[in-house]
């Protein structure tokens, strides 16, 4: 079971004590707990759990340690950081680019008129036979000058 913390703390003063610290109430022996919601009630669930106050606009994630995005057992949840959220995606196996992201969301051909490529793109030869100005032929010629 868990107990329920007095004193309040900000979400952005919490968020950077240690992972260690922030952890320390995750008991994974326990059974997940699959009472429907998402991950906005969960987040003040633990909230009202661990005493800390989220306020609005604050970017701060909710982990699922047991790595069960339907469970809502306090004790498998916990505040983390986008970087340690990608990490436990990826031990898990559960990690996908953004790219796989919206391959899933649209479909491979709407994903790739979204992202662009579908295009055919000119390989920088853009403006290949269109006549350039002595400016624009000079800035191109000290450009070169300076790569080599």
């Amino acid at each position: 079971m868990f107990t329920i913390l007095i004193c309040m703390k900000d979400i952005n003063e919490y968020i950077k004590e240690s992972y260690e610290s922030r952890t320390t109430h995750l008991d994974l022996e326990s059974e997940c707990r699959e009472i429907g919601g998402n991950s906005t009630s969960f987040k003040g669930l633990l909230s009202h759990v661990l005493g800390v106050t989220i306020p609005k606009g604050s970017r701060v994630l909710l982990c699922h340690k047991c790595h069960n995005p339907n469970c809502s057992n306090p004790n498998h949840l916990y505040y983390g950081t986008p970087k340690e959220n990608i990490i436990d995606q990826k031990e898990n196996g559960t990690f996908k680019s953004a790219w796989e992201r919206m391959v899933d969301k649209y479909g491979y051909e709407e994903a790739c008129k979204i992202n662009g490529r579908g295009n055919k793109s000119a390989g920088g030869k853009a403006n290949k036979g269109i006549p350039k100005s002595a400016e624009h032929r000079k800035k191109i010629s000290e450009s070169l000058k300076k790569s080599l």
